[in-house]
């Protein structure tokens, strides 16, 4: 399953292709058909005031199939683990009575970009991973989604973050080993996460005709 990760503030859709909306960009709960999934505002989850915010989206995204969090807001602070685990379990518990996947993104910086604390927290509260490769060295990838692999639900899919932007890729050269390891721990969702149509689009094609010759 190939979808975009929609990363505007004025919001964008494609009437005949998944979409996972961005809340984090654009606030407002959209809820058409073609909507698969969505990502949360960031917000610090080691704070309580963050769990009501986080339920009221759950309750109004009933019947996707998703939910992806930041742990916190991606700078090098200290994590309460402590409170994290306990706000992230209350969290969670209902997500699952609404049929909603709990998603854990790892970022580029701080505490989720280590990937031992990643699977230590879903272990821990029994949710799932949104690997987003761009936020991860090139080399250090395959090792990253070694730790992590069975708690994968879904993958963002750029070249790299640099200063601040998704870059798309020129080819598949330096993605592909990490699709392939994806592909054979049973990651089957791919979302583009690129601002720029022309590049979501390009992009699209590339990573259509590499898994064609899988699916």
């Amino acid at each position: 399953m190939i979808g975009i990760c929609m990363r505007s503030k004025e919001g964008f859709m494609f009437n005949n292709k998944l979409i996972d909306w961005g809340l984090h960009y654009n606030p407002k709960i959209v809820k058409d058909n073609n909507i698969i999934g969505y990502h949360a505002p960031i917000l610090d989850l080691d704070k309580k005031e963050s769990i009501p915010i986080l339920k009221n989206i759950i309750k109004e995204i009933r019947g996707k199939s998703y939910l992806t969090i930041h742990l916190h807001n991606g700078k090098n602070r200290e994590i309460d683990k402590e409170a994290l685990i306990e706000n992230l379990s209350i969290v969670n518990e209902f997500a699952q009575e609404n049929s909603i996947k709990l998603c854990i993104e790892n970022l580029r910086q701080g505490f989720s970009s280590n990937p031992n604390n990643i699977i230590e927290i879903a272990d821990e509260i029994n949710c799932f991973i949104t690997f987003d490769i761009g936020h991860i060295p090139y080399d250090k990838r395959v090792e990253f989604l070694e730790i992590c692999s069975d708690r994968i639900y879904n993958s963002h899919v750029y070249e790299i973050e640099k200063d601040g932007r998704h870059l798309p890729p020129k080819n598949l050269n330096n993605l592909k080993p990490i699709l392939d390891r994806l592909l054979d721990v049973k990651c089957e969702m791919f979302l583009i996460e690129l601002m720029e149509i022309k590049e979501i689009l390009a992009t699209e094609r590339m990573l259509r005709d590499y898994l064609e010759k899988y699916w």
